[in-house]
């Protein structure tokens, strides 16, 4: 078998007669396997005529589209290393990535290439352009090469690099499972969660994958689903939350056979919300950029809202705490067995930093029960030291959003004036704008069933959460709203 991904993947497709089968519904119009490859095969062509080699970067600045899928799959063709990015950051936030990335090409839309240009960053062109040139015929070697990059969702620091090479994605990956599905991704391409859900899952295992090329809003999503018969749908939890708020939406999910969700903790209130329309085709997803997926799990199985599921099939995960690892129901940060993982780094010059075979450590302070069920309470970073007590952050948050005049909420620490630090929750009310009553409300009901360490001091309300393009909560800017010193 070929070690070149586009190539064994394109080989999967032929073998198993997809080529005339619908592959992507986008702009309108279906996209066949044959014309994802052909075009795949003339973008390598336009990296060639661009004066790429093998080894080079592409940064990818492009909307989800048929013009994403031939740029990722040309340049896995040609042996280009494939760089996704956000189109829809600042200057600033794109600067930083691409200054990150160092690459040799940028691909972008019209709009973006030309402040690209002016910007002289790297040079720029538009994926139209590529994908004029004559087609490629050859595979550049796979193998330990790698294939594509992608930026962590940087909720904790600087957004790094994550290498991933050919080698990752072996013929396990290949199954005939997904054909006659159509399947819709909320979360982009250049997020590990959508680029797999759609772009991977398609050549994969022969599923149909609608695209959108605006970012979808959930009005928009909502009417995609219906329009093409969307089967399975991915998103974070935060969308569908804002799902649930569109006039008609329990009669269109309730259609769908499957509905994962993944990118972020699931709330009790939202996993309540959730089961009556779902019920068992709800799945939850625990995992990371950096090593892949952790554990998957129905919510309709578990009674606590904390458990995922068990450890995913041929791994296996620990919680450790002061370097032991402990009994079942412990807490302490979790550990999962995985046959690789890539660290981030500083610069795309510096290429892959891979592990393989290492039990890594998620950051993520949870416990495993007897049965071998994964529960998550939040990242360890997040924990709040109030009174010298320690204070899980989603411990407050579920009970502040279990009020039913709550949509969301969010807890930090505050450094008050008279020297102390105390905790200020940051709320989003279920229906207009929060009173000083809803506030005292909240505030009663943390003392009531949480110690008092863990009680919010005060309320402030926000219309949204703040929150990466992944849909995370960006703990680091509520930390700087309330002035906690670091």
């Amino acid at each position: 078998m070929p070690d070149n991904l586009t190539q064994f993947a394109a080989d999967h497709a032929r073998l198993h007669g997809w080529d005339d089968l619908p592959a992507f519904l986008a702009d309108d119009r279906t996209w066949t396997f044959a014309e994802v490859y052909a075009g795949a095969a003339r973008v390598a062509g336009g990296y060639r005529a661009a004066g790429l080699h093998r080894g080079d970067r592409v940064l990818l600045a492009l909307p989800d589209s048929i013009e994403m899928v031939w740029c990722l799959l040309g340049a896995w063709q040609a042996g280009i290393v494939a760089i996704p990015v956000n189109v829809q950051m600042s200057h600033d936030d794109l600067t930083r990535d691409i200054r990150t990335a160092e690459p040799a090409l940028i691909v972008a839309d019209p709009e973006t290439a030309g402040w690209l240009d002016d910007a002289g960053l790297a040079p720029a062109t538009g994926a139209e352009r590529l994908a004029a040139a004559e087609p490629e015929t050859e595979f550049a070697p796979g193998g330990d090469h790698p294939s594509h990059a992608m930026f962590t969702s940087g909720t904790t620091g600087a957004p790094k690099l994550c290498f991933f090479l050919h080698s990752n994605f072996g013929p396990s990956m290949l199954r005939t499972d997904g054909v006659g599905t159509v399947a819709f991704s909320v979360s982009r391409m250049y997020f590990a969660g959508g680029l797999y859900s759609s772009a991977m899952a398609t050549i994969c295992t022969g599923q149909t994958s609608v695209l959108s090329r605006p970012r979808a809003t959930p009005a928009a999503a909502l009417e995609l689903i219906r329009r093409h018969n969307v089967a399975t749908l991915f998103a974070q939890p935060s969308f569908y939350a804002r799902l649930l708020l569109e006039p008609g939406h329990a009669e269109i999910l309730g259609k769908l056979r499957g509905a994962m969700c993944a990118g972020e903790v699931l709330s009790a209130q939202l996993r309540e919300k959730l089961m009556p329309i779902f019920e068992d085709r709800l799945v939850n997803l625990y995992g990371a950029t950096e090593a892949g997926g952790y554990a998957m799990g129905r919510p309709a199985d578990y009674l606590d809202p904390s458990a995922v599921g068990p450890a995913y099939e041929g791994r296996s995960a620990r919680v450790v705490a002061d370097g032991q690892e402990v009994a079942a129901g412990v807490q302490g940060e979790l550990q999962v067995l995985v046959p690789f993982a890539t660290r981030g780094v500083a610069r795309g010059s510096l290429g892959p930093d891979q592990v393989t075979d290492i039990w890594w450590s998620t950051g993520d302070l949870a416990s495993i029960d007897e049965q071998g069920v994964i529960h998550v309470y939040g990242r360890l970073d997040d924990v709040e030291v109030i009174g010298g007590q320690n204070v899980v952050p989603g411990e407050v948050e579920r009970l502040l959003e279990s009020h039913p005049k709550v949509r969301e909420a969010a807890v930090s620490a505050v450094r008050r004036d008279a020297g102390d630090t105390t905790l200020r929750a940051y709320v989003v009310a279920s229906a207009g704008a929060g009173d000083d009553d809803l506030g005292a409300e909240l505030v009663a009901l943390t003392r009531e069933h949480l110690s008092w360490y863990k009680v919010p001091q005060d309320v402030t309300w926000l219309e949204a959460l703040p929150r990466n393009g992944n849909g995370k909560v960006l703990r680091r800017q509520l930390r700087a709203a309330g002035g906690q010193l670091a």
